[in-house]
């Protein structure tokens, strides 16, 4: 009869030494598993496609975005004879490059303001996400334009607006680890003047999420229509003078400012607009100067995810999504301490019992 306890005590302390390593490594082994039959990075897209849109949870109750100050919105700089360069829908593999080998030729900044699925994939092609970290690396902004760069009408009847304006924040923030402080919505829509009272009402719901997410609106205070007149820079130039030289008022270096917009997923922007823009704005005196600069600002970021909480009601809804350290290893070292503790009693008493 001592025998038989014995062997049960035996048995019993080898399953408490030998059990929880088991299920630590089975757990380990399907997480492998399953990193090894995902699918391969896809391949950065030569042109748009239509994504299936992701809708997430609002980061604000209604009650906070009522509350809520509206984003303020900017065409021009608080000084005279200063000009910005934006750039809307990239990164591109093919094209966005050949812009900042141009930008670094002539030693000037510019603002890129981009969507994670459009010309390129900022989800799952490495590349696409080195081209974004290099663009913040040579001194240049990266901003916001959407995830998917939907307009954000068709959004909100989707309900997915939202969704559009977080997972981009956060997309920027995990590559740069700098959540922006400046949005552009696609095509304009939510910040050009409303036709009705429907838009109306959606311009103002638009706003206030972005002002309360932190973000500062950028509009363009001359345009150049790239993605229309392609290489014609004589076009370019027409549709740049309608506000560089405004009939009727008096637009001089002296007394405006501008933001401008093109966008650098077009071969014939990088290699003719482009240049052509900065030799026509050039020669009219105004000086190329970075976002910030031109807002009086100084940076074009939202506080460092390392300092602490950004602006606004953000901060609060970070603080609540702050992830709590995972205890899960000091927990399952004090279980195992416990096991070998119990396990040495059970060879002792087995011990006593035979000898």
């Amino acid at each position: 009869m001592l025998k038989k306890i014995c062997i049960c005590l035996l048995a019993a302390s080898a399953t408490l030494v030998s059990g929880a390593p088991k299920k630590k490594v089975a757990a380990a082994t399907g997480a492998t598993t399953a990193t090894n039959t995902a699918p391969a990075p896809a391949a950065a897209a030569p042109a748009p496609a239509v994504q299936a849109h992701i809708s997430t949870p609002p980061r604000f109750t209604e009650a906070e975005l009522a509350a809520a100050q509206p984003a303020k919105v900017y065409t021009n700089c608080v000084n005279p004879g200063q000009f910005v360069l934006t750039f809307d829908d990239g990164p591109s593999l093919a094209t966005t490059p050949i812009a900042l080998n141009f930008l670094r030729e002539k030693q000037i900044p510019a603002t890129f303001f981009v969507n994670a699925l459009n010309y390129g994939n900022l989800e799952s092609d490495p590349a696409a996400i080195e081209l974004v970290k290099q663009i913040f690396n040579e001194g240049h902004d990266i901003a916001s334009h959407t995830y998917y760069h939907q307009d954000l009408y068709s959004a909100i009847a989707e309900g997915t607006m939202e969704s559009n304006i977080d997972m981009m924040t956060d997309k920027i923030a995990e590559i740069i680890g700098y959540k922006p402080a400046f949005f552009r919505p696609p095509n304009g829509l939510g910040v050009l003047p409303a036709k009705n009272a429907e838009e109306q009402a959606m311009n103002d719901r638009i706003q206030k999420y972005l002002g309360a997410s932190g973000y500062k609106i950028i509009m363009w205070g001359a345009d150049t229509r790239d993605w229309e007149y392609k290489a014609n820079t004589q076009m370019v130039q027409t549709e740049l003078d309608k506000d560089l030289k405004k009939p009727g008022f008096s637009v001089s270096p002296a007394t405006s400012s501008f933001i401008t917009l093109m966008h650098d997923v077009h071969a014939d922007t990088v290699n003719t607009v482009l240049p052509f823009v900065y030799n026509y704005v050039t020669s009219l005196g105004y000086q190329f100067v970075s976002l910030p600069e031109c807002l009086g600002l100084q940076s074009a970021y939202q506080m460092s995810p390392t300092d602490g909480l950004s602006s606004n009601l953000v901060a609060n809804q970070d603080a609540q999504n702050q992830e709590v350290p995972e205890t899960g290893d000091s927990s399952d070292a004090t279980t195992v301490g416990v096991k070998m503790v119990l396990s040495t009693l059970a060879v002792i008493l087995s011990l006593f019992f035979l000898y």
